[in-house]
């Protein structure tokens, strides 16, 4: 079996650098939304003490409220400017994953050259075969002719003389589609998923 050598070292390089640039921004996000959670905690704190708060304590708390609530709108802004340096950064790593992309040497491997060794391999080993069986038969065949042919013989078996020519005596073939493989198993296998249903052969010891 043919093992695939790395293909995509540029891109990995790539998306290393990427993620690199990533991580800094899950960082941020992180304690943008750790410090959101706090206020949130606050937020809810302040509301419960307003309850049962005097009238100077609830003017504090009032201020804090709105303290708090203008400390979450700018940390909801921040991350809404977060998400947009995602993209940003994507749209600057697109260039650089197309030109790493482009140096894949992915064209070294080619299914047609395979499909077609195959092909001919599969065809010789066949006509040889068939070619041999051929020959055995015409070494016999001009005796078998001769009683065959026989006038008498023809009178009692009238299709005997036709019944026996070398075109009998050739490998069994059984194959109940049009082709051997088609296209489509072969678009297939370039993807590395096998035709649904596939089963190896039987080794010739299993044959027997």
């Amino acid at each position: 079996m043919t093992k695939v050598k790395k293909l995509f070292t540029e891109t990995e390089k790539a998306l290393a650098a990427y993620k690199e640039q990533v991580k800094k921004l899950d960082e941020q996000e992180r304690e943008l939304n750790t410090e959101l959670a706090t206020i949130e905690a606050e937020m809810t704190a302040n509301v419960f003490a307003q309850e049962n708060a005097t009238v100077s304590e609830s003017v504090y708390l009032k201020i804090q409220a709105k303290e708090l609530v203008n400390r979450n709108d700018i940390i909801n802004v921040l991350l809404e400017e977060l998400a947009e340096e995602r993209s940003e950064l994507k749209l600057k790593f697109v260039p650089v994953l197309r030109e790493a992309l482009a140096k894949t040497p992915y064209h070294e491997y080619n299914a047609t050259e395979i499909a077609e060794r195959y092909r001919y391999m599969m065809l010789t080993e066949i006509a040889d075969i068939g070619g041999q069986m051929r020959e055995q038969f015409s070494a016999i065949a001009p005796d078998i002719r001769e009683v065959f042919q026989d006038q008498k013989v023809k009178e009692r078996y009238p299709r005997l003389a036709n019944a026996y020519e070398d075109d009998r005596y050739s490998p069994s073939f059984s194959w109940m589609t049009k082709s051997v493989i088609s296209k489509d198993e072969v678009f297939s296998a370039c993807k590395g998923w096998l035709p649904q249903g596939l089963k190896a052969p039987k080794e010739d010891g299993e044959k027997k």
